[in-house]
């Protein structure tokens, strides 16, 4: 009788550890698994790009970036009103910030190198269009709401000045939130290709818009947490879904 070869006698130990170790490789090279940790190593090899997580949880995560953003942007500025010459363009106040618009384009910038683009120069132009969006929805709420308040809707009958701030904050909030998201969608478009597409975008300067209604019970309150944290979370998530959604 023919005797069987001493490694096939030892239970096929050499043959498993070597299909084993064709499988490891087989499946690095497809982005699989590691079988023996359940960690993923495919982010280390230099021509895979960068990409976000799944659904819902690339979303989830980016909500929570920006009620980080937003909890950032709710601190008062330590510096004083700063407007840009005689045009009365604001730069800088107590209440509007402008770490808050450098906070969030922050937040997108790094998100967009990690999930996206691993270009320095069009992420760092993603954080520059959002903060030139931050100043133009400031400045924009600011010019509505003046306009507003001075005209003469409702005419002179009793509280018609008080009716006239209260449509004043509505307007400009919605105005400002769609020129702040819209801004902020152009310059995640430059280092991610999904955010060019008008459903991304469209989707993002409308919830920008409806969230910018909150700049009333903000203004109200005078707590703008009320209105930068949700809506730096719902713009950030809505990114994040133009992002995944196919």
């Amino acid at each position: 009788m023919e005797r069987s070869p001493p490694w096939r006698r030892s239970g096929g130990k050499a043959a498993r550890t070597l299909a084993l170790t064709r499988q490891t490789i087989e499946g690095a090279e497809r982005g699989w698994n590691c079988p023996l940790s359940g960690m993923k190593w495919d982010f280390l090899k230099a021509d895979i790009l960068p990409r976000p997580p799944p659904g819902a949880q690339a979303v989830a995560i980016m909500a929570g970036v920006g009620v980080l953003t937003g909890l950032i942007s709710s601190i008062p500025s330590p510096l004083p009103d700063i407007l840009l010459e005689d045009a009365g363009f604001v730069l800088n106040a107590k209440g509007v910030p402008l770490h808050a618009g450098i906070a969030f384009g922050a937040g997108m910038a790094i998100m967009m190198w990690l999930w996206t683009n691993r270009d320095p120069a069009k992420c760092l132009l993603t954080m520059a269009l959002t903060l030139i969006g931050w100043l133009a929805a400031v400045n924009t709420a600011n010019d509505v709401f003046s306009a507003v308040v001075g005209s003469e809707l409702f005419g002179t009958i009793e509280g018609a000045k008080a009716n006239r701030e209260v449509i004043g904050l509505l307007l400009a909030g919605v105005s400002a939130g769609a020129i702040g998201a819209g801004l902020t969608a152009f310059g995640s478009g430059i280092p991610a290709e999904a955010i060019r597409r008008p459903k991304s975008w469209i989707l993002i300067v409308a919830v920008g818009a409806a969230l910018g209604v909150l700049l009333y019970p903000a203004a109200d309150l005078d707590a703008m947490i009320v209105l930068f944290v949700p809506w730096q979370a719902a713009v950030a998530a809505a990114i994040a879904y133009g992002l995944v959604r196919t």
